[in-house]
């Protein structure tokens, strides 16, 4: 009973804002989610090739978590398979990607890769996470990325491809650009977390 008077709730709230649980089980395995993990484990064997100084593999396997991220999100709306889930995923997939690759780029001393983003990057990261918790268990609701943090993702990757094949300059630029992106999305994130009301 409980249960059929939140579906008739949600049937009349409008489509951008009706949301479903991530543990409803028929929204779980699609073709979207399965992109989003597959690019978390991309940090796998980009770091590898780096280690082992195969830079045109490291560039080729960065480019193809690039197009998946873009699959995932196509593929959803396409699909009508936009999910709580999925919404988890895809950045959680783009964090784990990053800082894998950027940690390691930190400690190679050959690349000059600032360090300071890396501490940046992951106290970024799990601020927003654990605001998305509280929102979570506040109202059960996931909110997706918001256009200036995906924005701030593409151009971290490009930056991150601009280190790989030692652009250091042009790279350290577009480094910094990142970060006033995501400084901005940062806020955005937490004001939107922990005031329900503001939906980006």
């Amino acid at each position: 009973m409980e249960q059929s008077i939140q579906d008739q709730r949600q049937e009349h709230m409008p489509d951008d804002q009706q949301k479903t649980r991530i543990t409803h089980p028929s929204r779980v395995i699609t073709l979207a989610n399965l992109l989003s993990i597959l690019r978390a484990f991309l940090a796998l064997p980009i770091v590898y090739s780096l280690a082992r100084d195969r830079i045109v593999l490291a560039v080729l396997l960065v480019l193809f978590a690039v197009v998946t991220d873009w699959l995932d999100g196509y593929f959803a709306r396409r699909a009508h398979e936009v999910t709580d889930l999925g919404k988890f995923l895809d950045p959680v997939a783009d964090s784990i990607a990053i800082a894998a690759v950027v940690l390691f780029l930190s400690l190679d001393e050959t690349r000059n890769f600032p360090f300071w983003f890396f501490i940046f990057y992951m106290i970024r990261q799990l601020t927003i996470a654990l605001s998305g918790v509280y929102m979570l268990n506040h109202s059960h609701l996931v909110l997706g990325s918001n256009i200036i943090g995906k924005w701030t993702v593409g151009i971290t990757a490009l930056a991150i491809l601009l280190y790989i094949v030692r652009m250091e300059n042009f790279g350290l630029y577009l480094i910094l650009v990142s970060t006033v992106l995501a400084s901005v999305s940062w806020i955005q994130y937490l004001l939107r977390n922990f005031n329900p009301k503001i939906q980006s």
